[in-house]
């Protein structure tokens, strides 16, 4: 038997930008996905989610056949196809990691079974895919390290969202605070300063898949127009790596602003988006932004200190808003005690 525990993660900058290879600032906070992996004398691979409130099994023959399709599919390029794949089985990106990992290392049946607390736009596909990496590296005695966890729970990812980056899934791998470029993977940072975010609900489901793909037609129809955005967007990420690393709460704030500013500009934002940092700057808040794929799903809210972290919540509930303190820089995917 293997338990896992894999936070969920926070972007403070970069979203979308590190798509093309920019700068990303991330984090793990404390909401979590519990994953159970027990042997079991049937011969095949079964799943159950809780919060999807989902149950399927698959035998050896159906994983590793659905593996070599998606595989074939992504070589041609027919990304589209392998998401709409994944919304009509959405259990799908699950046993895409069995199978990536068990390809590999070799097949072992057992049932899988997934809790998660992970809100939507908060790494919540990639908390579960790094749970199950982890608990199979146990399961099946492999002891794989935190970037081979990562690289298999990007697997999960890349059905569901395309052509995500990879910060997600190596952000909740490794846990605490990272700074990451495509080309170059995660960089764990050392951080001392404490921060005090708030996040808040939009209400609006997350469309991160949807947000990548027009970003992308913009490119392709518009590239020095995109281009300098995302130019703009590493310049302020850049910015805020500075602030972190001198301390500079204040300057971290102002560049989360001035990012919500520019990359509202690719027509990504939604009005749930844009009340919930109008709420913050009609109240003086140090700074905020939508983090992960926007077009719904959460911003974070930065508070100057812990006393001011209630204050923020229950002004976002009075306007009927969920919101919650996160709890920054915590472990990453980790075996669990029984």
């Amino acid at each position: 038997m293997a338990k896992t525990s894999a936070p969920a993660k926070v972007i403070l900058f970069g979203e979308h930008a590190v798509v093309y290879d920019k700068l990303g600032i991330s984090a793990a906070i404390g909401k979590y996905t519990n994953v159970s992996i027990n042997s079991q004398d049937v011969d095949d691979v079964s799943i159950k989610s809780n919060d999807l409130k989902l149950e399927n099994k698959k035998n050896k023959n159906e994983i590793f056949e659905t593996i070599q399709q998606i595989d074939k599919l992504r070589e041609e390029g027919k990304i589209n196809e392998i998401k709409d794949m994944a919304k009509k089985d959405r259990l799908l990106p699950s046993f895409l990691v069995v199978g990536k990992i068990m390809m590999k290392y070799g097949f072992r049946p057992c049932s899988i079974e997934i809790k998660s607390e992970v809100p939507k736009n908060l790494g919540s596909s990639a908390s579960v895919f790094n749970g199950i990496a982890k608990g199979l590296s146990e399961f099946l005695g492999l002891n794989l390290d935190k970037e081979k966890i990562g690289c298999f729970a990007n697997e999960g990812d890349k059905a569901v969202h395309g052509t995500p980056s990879g910060i997600d899934a190596y952000t909740i791998a490794y846990g605490g605070w990272n700074s990451f470029r495509k080309s170059e993977g995660v960089k764990p940072l050392d951080n001392s300063l404490r921060i005090n975010l708030v996040v808040v609900d939009s209400g609006e489901p997350a469309r991160t898949g949807e947000t990548v793909l027009f970003i992308k037609k913009q490119k392709e129809e518009s590239p020095s127009f995109v281009n300098a955005i995302m130019d703009k967007l590493n310049n302020i990420s850049q910015n805020g790596l500075e602030a972190l690393k001198n301390n500079n709460i204040k300057n971290i704030g102002i560049s989360m602003l001035k990012y919500y500013q520019e990359l509202k500009k690719l027509s990504i934002s939604t009005p749930k988006l844009d009340e919930i940092i109008e709420i913050s700057v009609k109240n003086d808040f140090l700074g905020a932004k939508p983090t992960g794929g926007w077009g719904g799903g959460s911003c974070i809210v930065l508070a100057k200190d812990e006393k001011q972290v209630n204050e923020i919540i229950n002004i976002y509930k009075n306007n009927g808003f969920n919101a919650f303190a996160a709890k920054l820089g915590v472990e990453g995917v980790h075996n669990k005690m029984n």
